[in-house]
């Protein structure tokens, strides 16, 4: 084999591993994503089951609507509203008079469809 060939095989070579080296990075990267974007929607899901009886029924609720990145649910008495029980299960949650505002990212909208089919699922 000569010099040149030997050079052309190798220079092959390493193309070959540095595009296997950044299509493994970028499926795995891909992969964490798909992963990560599961875990949000599952714990979205699960927060707006949990948090759906915390209101103090169906009837003390005036209105759930999503905004940006915030859920907000207007209650008629805030003080029957379980804020403590509100707070065990999500962090970001503001309590402003009759309205319970809940920071929740670009899943937003989905956690308010969620909370409101439960909210109705309910026994008042």
């Amino acid at each position: 084999m000569s010099k040149t060939t030997m050079i052309i095989l190798i220079v092959v070579a390493i193309v070959v591993v540095v595009i296997l080296t950044l299509l493994s990075i970028y499926l795995i990267h891909k992969k964490k994503i798909r992963d990560s974007n599961r875990q949000a929607d599952e714990k979205v899901q699960t927060s707006a089951i949990e948090v759906s009886d915390k209101f103090g029924g169906r009837n003390n609720i005036e209105q759930i609507s999503s905004k940006g990145s915030r859920v907000t649910v207007l209650v008629k008495d805030p003080t029957i509203v379980d804020k403590e029980g509100i707070n065990m299960i999500l962090e970001q949650v503001m309590f402003m008079g009759n309205k319970v505002v809940f920071v929740i990212g670009s899943k937003s909208e989905y956690f308010k469809e969620l909370l409101e089919e439960n909210v109705d699922k309910k026994i008042d």
